[in-house]
């Protein structure tokens, strides 16, 4: 539709749309909070993307809408209307994957104990059995620690139930993205296991858990199997619900896996041994140790997710007290079981078993410190990408959306300001679902200050102008826009959303409400100095241009 199809409401309005076009062009290119999507067409120009372990790719563009990759290459069809983030001298990866992370999870409210309470026999809730407690009815996504994390460049992340016994309950997957938005990926992921008891009631023992979970696999197998005889005989009795039993049946048919912690080699003896009774599909969480059963695991084909909270080196800046005759057989000792601590990853890629990596338990501060501590002992930094992306995507069943960077994957991206694990390297954005998260480190981003745009447009109703003024708070921006108004004398301010704002482009959307109808609108162009040029695009009719220039002062404000 040409410009002469614009209704009498839509000109009036285009002071409105020009003003909130300069004043969203300013700052939309930080945005720490992730309050913006990547929108209809965005690209990262000619960066190094390191698409999967062990592959580097030069000058390569990266196109995506709506949380979904869909163009990659060093010479790709871009839409006209498509925002570009600088990728000059970055370097780009697949967002990281977490496994076995229990951050923002609540405990679950447990039944308390009845009358005349028989520890002997008790309810499978009070001593710590309720494989059916989903981790989704406990886990709160508005918690800090995730937002930490995310800082470090991790974007999904498995999530765990607590509980003190043997079976808290199922795994979900979810997206570090946007808060507020849909974030869950998978529930029901996994059944989480553990060689723990409650204390005072049955099972109280590690004997007495291994012993539960046989009459426990043995039981769900035989209330399957009644209600398939239900369901063809109608005339036996019908099964009584049983919500325990009802969750084991998708791990006795393989269709979900046992995530199974463990604290020692013991612990993987056993978890070895159940898996041999009954054909578990089993990962093992929190691996430390254990080189003798490597070459068992890897023939069986368990999963392992080794733990970053490596031992603390205590032999390192103390000072001998006791020494005794035999202190330096016993230092050799220490000194020998710490190096193999952090040589165990580095034997894991030896023996061909592809891991992927937990953070439970971890202090943020430590996470890229044993990565290098683990590269320093054995690991190759492909081994270490590849445990953090890749393998952790193959075991949670997600490779066709996550783990590497390909089209038809989701926008999960880390942007680096050098090579992963290089002495000084940077977290520059991290892209989680699409939604930007921008962690550059320039002071001068952090400081409150004010902006104020002047803008002039030719519409079809004439010459329109006004101002756009904008405010950063925290390195946050918010802005308003003045124009004259529509219906009758004098001007109007609003405020408005941005999309996207830099020193060299911006993006905004915003709806425009009228007496007959709302407009739509999209603006979009290019800064240069103190001088914007772009357009305004009104959904379902034309685009006009717009231009705009930047008030020497206030640059800074004492109102701030």
């Amino acid at each position: 539709m040409n410009s002469q199809a614009v209704p009498t409401s839509s000109i009036l309005i285009w002071p409105f749309l020009l003003f909130l076009l300069v004043s969203f062009s300013v700052g939309a290119q930080s945005d720490k909070e992730g309050k913006r999507r990547l929108g209809s067409s965005y690209f990262i120009s000619n960066t190094t993307l390191v698409p999967e372990p062990g592959k580097m790719l030069q000058d390569q563009y990266i196109l995506f809408e709506n949380g979904v990759i869909t163009a990659i290459g060093k010479s790709i069809r871009l839409p006209p209307d498509a925002v570009e983030i600088k990728g000059d001298s970055l370097f780009v990866y697949a967002g990281f994957i977490d496994m076995a992370n229990k951050t923002g999870v609540v405990e679950p409210k447990i039944p308390e104990k009845p009358e005349n309470f028989d520890s002997s026999s008790p309810d499978p809730e009070i001593a710590g059995i309720h494989p059916h407690f989903p981790v989704t009815l406990s886990y709160q996504e508005d918690n800090p620690h995730d937002k930490e994390w995310q800082k470090l460049g991790f974007t999904i992340a498995q999530k765990l139930p607590l509980g003190k016994g043997m079976l808290p309950g199922t795994s979900a997957l979810y997206l570090y993205g946007q808060e507020g938005n849909n974030n869950l990926l998978v529930e029901n992921q996994s059944l989480y296991f553990k060689f723990s008891t409650v204390g005072g009631v049955y099972p109280n023992t590690t004997l007495g858990v291994m012993a539960t979970w046989r009459d426990l696999v043995q039981n769900a197998r035989l209330y399957k199997a009644r209600q398939s005889q239900y369901a063809l005989d109608k005339r036996i009795p019908r099964v009584e619900k049983n919500p325990v039993l009802a969750a084991l049946i998708p791990v006795i048919d393989r269709e979900m896996p046992v995530l199974l912690e463990t604290s020692d080699e013991l612990d993987m003896r056993r978890a070895l041994k159940m898996q041999e009774e009954n054909q578990l599909r089993l990962i093992l969480t929190g691996v430390n140790e254990g080189d003798q059963l490597l070459p068992l695991i890897k023939e069986r084909s368990i999963g392992l997710v080794l733990t970053l909270h490596l031992p603390a080196d205590q032999l390192s800046g103390t000072e001998p007290v006791d020494t005794g005759d035999d202190y330096d057989a016993r230092r050799e000792r220490i000194k020998a079981a710490y190096n193999r601590s952090l040589a165990f990853a580095g034997t894991v890629e030896d023996i061909g078993i592809p891991f992927a990596l937990t953070t439970k338990h971890l202090p943020r501060g430590d996470f890229y410190k044993n990565l290098c501590l683990m590269i320093q002992n054995g690991l190759s930094s492909e081994g270490a990408l590849a445990a953090l992306t890749v393998n952790p995507a193959r075991l949670l069943g997600i490779s066709d959306i996550a783990g590497t960077v390909a089209e038809g994957k989701m926008a999960n991206l880390l942007i680096m300001s050098d090579t992963l694990f290089s002495a000084g390297a940077k977290v520059q954005m991290v892209i989680s679902d699409g939604y930007v998260f921008d962690y550059t480190e320039i002071s001068e981003k952090s400081k409150d200050e004010k902006i104020i745009w002047e803008y002039r447009a030719e519409t079809p109703g004439g010459t329109s102008s006004g101002t756009w003024e904008f405010i950063r708070r925290k390195g946050k921006w918010s802005g308003s826009v003045t124009y004259e108004n529509p219906e009758g004398p004098g001007t109007v301010t609003r405020p408005t959303d941005i999309e996207e704002m830099g020193t060299e482009r911006m993006r905004f959307s915003f709806s425009v409400p009228l007496a007959e109808e709302k407009l739509e609108v999209t603006v979009y162009g290019k800064i240069s100095g103190n001088s914007f040029t772009g357009e305004m695009k009104l959904i379902g009719y034309d685009n006009f241009p717009v231009k705009a220039d930047k008030k020497d002062k206030p640059e800074k404000s004492n109102e701030l």
